[in-house]
Parts: C-alpha cells; sequence; structure tokens
C-alpha cells in the first residue's frame, strides 16, 4: 500500500482535531502562549457557553504578525479583516451575542455557534484563505 502525502483539506481536519483538543485542556493552560501543546497557533474562548449578551473573551497566540480573522456567526453570516497581533504573536478580544447590533448587516441577538478563524491572506471569491492559524468556538444559549 502506497501512502499518499497529506492533503489540504487534511490540515484543515488537523487543525479542528488541534480545536476540540484544546477544549479539553484546562482553561488555566489553554489561555497561554504554547498552552496545550507544541509549537503551532492556537485560540480559546472563555467562558465557552454563554448566555445572550454575556461577554466572552477570545485569546489566540502563536500567529504571526499579518492575520485575518473571519467571524461566522449562527445563521452563517460572516465578518472578515485584518486585526493588529501583538508583538508577542497575541491577540485578545471581547464579544457578545449583541456586538452584531452595529454591524447593520448582522442580526443581533443570535443563539448558536459564534466561529473565530485566524488565517492567512484572503482570496476572492468566497473569502477563500491560504493558512489557518487557529480557530475556536464559543456556544451562546
Amino acid at each position: 500500500m502506497k501512502l499518499k502525502k497529506p492533503t489540504p483539506v487534511g490540515s484543515v481536519l488537523a487543525v479542528a482535531t488541534l480545536v476540540v483538543s484544546l477544549a479539553l485542556v484546562p482553561a488555566a493552560l489553554a489561555g497561554k502562549p504554547g498552552g496545550g501543546g507544541g509549537g503551532g497557533g492556537g485560540c480559546s474562548i472563555a467562558p465557552g457557553q454563554v448566555v445572550l449578551d454575556q461577554n466572552w473573551t477570545v485569546s489566540a497566540w502563536g500567529l504571526p504578525s499579518t492575520v485575518n480573522m473571519i467571524i461566522t456567526f449562527p445563521d452563517g453570516a460572516s465578518s472578515t479583516g485584518p486585526i493588529t497581533v501583538a508583538s508577542g504573536g497575541t491577540y485578545t478580544t471581547t464579544g457578545n451575542s449583541n456586538m452584531s447590533a452595529s454591524w447593520g448587516f448582522i442580526a443581533p441577538e443570535q443563539t448558536g455557534t459564534y466561529k473565530y478563524q485566524f488565517v492567512g491572506r484572503i482570496k476572492w471569491p468566497a473569502g477563500t484563505y491560504n493558512q489557518m492559524y487557529a480557530q475556536c468556538t464559543v456556544t451562546v444559549s
């Protein structure tokens, strides 16, 4: 049997597995740069389960200086744009289910899963990207 070289889909699945693994690591370890395992970037959201209008904190680490963040809302709408990464490769932001109210085109007060992705260069159409650095989610009920 001949082994095949991993495909980009395999890489995305590996990142998804890492994200699930991070969810199982205690929050104190997962929120620190390098926490939860070796070398690459990572992302955590605390708390991981919230109610409408409750704040959450997104922390990402191991990021390069040029990164785009994609936020996907429970209804499938998304917002994409560049972020400013700190000199140590970290980024922190606060979210809330009502944050979309001021954006106009995104319905506020959505329950469900909010997904944060930290990616490389965005290509159009369809917002495809060349590199996934970290991904994490929060559930609003």
